[in-house]
């Protein structure tokens, strides 16, 4: 059995990275089965680095940026199918009177959250399409304009 990697089997100063695909594997399939954010993740698994060593592999290693941005958009469905077990539950109080009540702004605080995680990590699937028409509209706006500016300046040579 090959000795586990200890971190002071290393010369130098601060934490080592021990980047292995595999364990990028495992970071990435976390994440897109689970609704909890990277430092809930990291937190529950000892052997994970801590988040800010994951955010330099997503700077260092192009091929686990893609596998994350991946896991990131399976993610949403996750939060998604999440959304909807809220809705079907009721999310109870007792009020004052001991009487049990439904807690709708808290249900309604989570449920925006989540669309909003949505909307940002999935943008044509979940995302306002009026943003997506005024930025179209915008573009074709300055292309043309460009154009414009291109044949007025153009010279002959």
């Amino acid at each position: 059995m090959p000795k586990k990697k200890d971190y002071n089997d290393y010369p130098g100063k601060g934490r080592p990275t021990l980047y292995t695909p595999e364990l990028a594997d495992e970071i990435c399939e976390a994440i897109a089965s689970n609704k909890e954010g990277l430092t809930s993740l990291c937190n529950a698994r000892a052997h994970w680095p801590h988040p800010s060593n994951i955010f330099i592999w997503l700077r260092r290693y192009s091929d686990f940026r893609e596998k994350y941005a991946q896991a990131k958009a399976e993610q949403v469905e996750v939060s998604i199918n999440y959304m909807q077990e809220m809705m079907e539950e009721p999310h109870l109080f007792v009020d004052d009177n001991g009487n049990k009540r439904v807690d709708v702004p808290m249900l309604r605080v989570k449920i925006d959250a989540i669309k909003w995680k949505a909307s940002k990590l999935q943008a044509k699937k979940y995302g306002d399409n009026k943003q997506d028409e005024i930025k179209t509209d915008l573009l074709d706006e300055s292309l043309k304009r460009k154009h414009e500016l291109d044949e007025k300046n153009r010279k002959e040579f």
